[in-house]
């Protein structure tokens, strides 16, 4: 049995090694998007194998074919008939090359909240890369555990730990890790993915589930077809010679309106209709949407088109994203060069929604540059995962709901997560579980500088853990 109050006793008695052991956990480099392959990653993983085994479970290393491995570990109940729910994590972060850092990107240091320009009633805030996305959410939730060991004696149900090290450069070996150990999480009866959020109002936000996506590169260079074929040359050349970095502008032009809407013929038509719940979800998260607190919250002045948020508030939760992340080609140095580019690459991703089909979206787009006059624009997929759903009606999501209560926190459920997260792997065939995203504590700017996991939003976390374990054996 659960004792909640002496839980919340004792992480508010240890919070200081709480705090101690995160910053450990965020020292250590663990950047997936580089140039070739980071040893420090794999050191991250020993690490937390480590962590799992201090608190007397079984952890290892899955090696996988190649890119980095999946943390696999289990800590068991000692109550009969236990019920197991998976953890599901990443240990790797993104890259730290954002110029308005305040602090070193790996230094985990306590700052003032207006140091690095947040509210002054977030309190003192930890930073660095990783303390939103995902090392806050991973240590907080072994800490909880740690406190009910400590406190009770016992965890009320049984936890396997998938924790990978590739979700920031597209979970490669996520879905194949759950395809080929699927008899490891037979027993699991939902997955959680630890997401503390709290909305403008001060409410827990519960999400059913995730995005999928695609990320792929669109690549144009002189070759037989036209445009120069060994070099640069001489920009006056453009009068009479193909130039491959306009093609790829237009290209992508040609894929999506000024307004945001995706031009690829056949891109909407598989999108799974709303169930009655999910249009009534939607109003009810329409009905609470606070313009100028989102507003701030994203650090902006106006919505797209300069139209109100409200208007663009289902499409950003429910709908499907066609996004161009980045441009390398020409001359980008200081000044202006005259030259004709060899080439262009342009980064891009799509955020897939329920009824959505990957393999379906990827040939769909490569047959709009063929129809569309752009043969010669070379599509390299890089990754690509299918979205995930599970209903407010499941019981995970009500235990989440109550643990929100326990702490004195009431819930709203988006029926869809606006980020890509990889659950589409447990929720298929043939785990087809229910995934959770779920959690109290203030945390952000994941992907950006100065990364924040306040003191206080850790702290409400470990306790939401704890309550989260008790109300879901129950």
């Amino acid at each position: 049995m659960v004792d909640l109050q002496k839980n919340f006793d004792y992480i508010d008695q240890h919070f200081d090694e709480h705090i101690a052991k995160l910053q450990e956990y965020l020292r250590q480099d663990s950047i997936s998007l580089c140039d070739g392959y980071n040893p420090r990653v794999v050191e991250c993983a020993e690490k937390l194998c480590g962590y799992i085994r201090e608190l007397g479970g079984a952890a290892e290393i899955m090696p996988c074919e190649k890119g980095y491995p999946v943390v696999y570990g289990e800590l068991r109940s000692k109550t009969p008939g236990a019920k197991t729910i998976a953890f599901y994590s990443l240990y790797d972060v993104m890259p730290v090359d954002e110029p308005e850092w305040k602090v070193e990107p790996f230094s985990a240091d306590i700052v003032d909240p207006e140091f690095v320009e947040l509210p002054k009633e977030y309190g003192p805030c930890i930073v660095a890369r990783g303390a939103r996305n995902q090392k806050g959410p991973t240590m907080g939730f072994l800490r909880a555990l740690e406190s009910m060991l400590q406190v009770d004696g016992d965890i009320p149900v049984n936890v396997k730990f998938v924790i990978e090290g590739e979700e920031e450069i597209g979970s490669f070996n996520l879905d194949r890790f759950c395809q080929a150990y699927a008899d490891r999480l037979k027993d699991v009866s939902c997955v959680w993915y630890g997401n503390p959020a709290i909305d403008e109002k001060g409410r827990q936000v519960l999400y059913g589930g995730a995005k999928g996506i695609i990320s792929f590169e669109l690549t144009c260079e002189g070759e037989e077809w036209g445009g120069p074929m060994k070099q640069s040359l001489f920009a006056p050349e453009a009068a009479w010679v193909d130039e491959p970095l306009l093609i790829l502008i237009n290209a992508v032009a040609s894929m999506k309106d000024t307004h945001g809407k995706v031009l690829v013929e056949g891109f909407y038509d598989d999108i799974a209709p709303y169930t009655p719940a999910e249009r009534e979800l939607m109003e009810k998260v329409k009905a609470d949407f606070d313009e100028e607190a989102t507003k701030r919250s994203l650090e902006i002045n106006c919505f797209k088109d300069g139209k109100p948020g409200i208007d663009w508030l289902e499409e950003y939760m429910m709908g499907p994203l066609l996004n161009v992340d980045g441009f390398i080609g020409g001359y980008t140095g200081p000044d202006i060069q005259t030259n004709l580019p060899r080439s262009g690459v342009a980064k891009m991703h799509i955020r897939l929604v329920r009824g959505m089909d990957p393999e379906d979206i990827i040939r769909k787009i490569r047959a709009h540059l063929d129809s569309h006059g752009f043969p010669q624009v070379k599509m390299n997929v890089t990754s690509y995962f299918g979205p995930s759903y599970t209903p407010d009606t499941d019981p995970c999501v009500d235990a989440a709901r109550r643990a929100g209560k326990d702490l004195g926190y009431d819930s709203v459920f988006w029926p869809r997560y606006y980020a890509c997260v990889p659950l589409y792997a447990f929720n298929r065939e043939p785990l087809n579980l229910p995934v959770i995203s779920a959690g109290i504590g203030r945390m952000g700017r994941l992907h950006a500088a100065n990364e924040y996991i306040t003191v206080e939003g850790l702290n409400l976390y470990e306790k939401f853990a704890v309550a989260f374990l008790k109300e879901l054996s129950e």
